[in-house]
């Protein structure tokens, strides 16, 4: 959705004021203006949010569109920028299992993107990161846990879980963070001085 004026929204309401994460701006925000649903506790209402004027649903104790799992990053190289972006949005519906795969895909761009040849077997790319210094030498089992789930994923009829999901996104995180945003960002500060 693109940003509404919150002003705009006719005949709102006063509802218990309620603090939430907006799941299409991501802006962490509040509000006690919207829509309700029946005349008991509010449990189902509508919340407009007052920085991009777009309307989440409270169905109980949840938010929807929940915001999206993890950090928005900028400046990923595009082949990782826009999958990032789609395991991200993946996590906010509940597509786990998606998620997991995705992940598996972004680490093959990240080997890619930095010399790994393409269209390679995905454990090759999991040595490629470890071996140039992309992944450390300790995180290779959680790079490797991202290989057997995403195995897990592919093959077998299971869905894959919330829980499941958050570790392997958190561990693609904390790589392109590293690899990416903290060394773009100490690159960039040292071309300052």
């Amino acid at each position: 959705m693109s940003n509404l004026e919150a002003d705009v929204w006719r005949d709102l309401v006063k509802l218990p004021p309620i603090n939430f994460t907006c799941g299409y701006c991501g802006a962490k925000t509040g509000n006690n203006r919207g829509y309700h649903y029946g005349y008991s506790n509010n449990e189902y209402a509508i919340y407009i949010c007052p920085s991009c004027g777009c309307p989440s649903f409270k169905d109980g104790d949840l938010m929807k569109p929940e915001s999206s799992y993890g950090e928005p990053m900028n400046g990923l190289p595009d082949t990782v920028q826009s999958i990032y972006d789609e395991a991200r949005n993946s996590f906010k519906v509940g597509a786990y299992t998606g998620v997991i795969l995705i992940c598996r895909k972004i680490l093959a761009n990240v080997a890619v993107y930095y010399g790994a040849k393409d269209g390679q077997q995905f454990v090759k790319y999991i040595d490629y990161l470890v071996e140039n210094g992309y992944v450390p030498e300790k995180s290779r089992e959680w790079i490797d846990k991202i290989r057997t789930e995403g195995n897990s994923a592919t093959h077998n009829q299971t869905a894959k879980n919330k829980d499941d999901a958050q570790r392997i996104l958190d561990f693609v995180q904390m790589l392109l963070l590293i690899n990416f945003k903290f060394n773009s960002d100490y690159n960039n500060s040292e071309n300052n001085n």
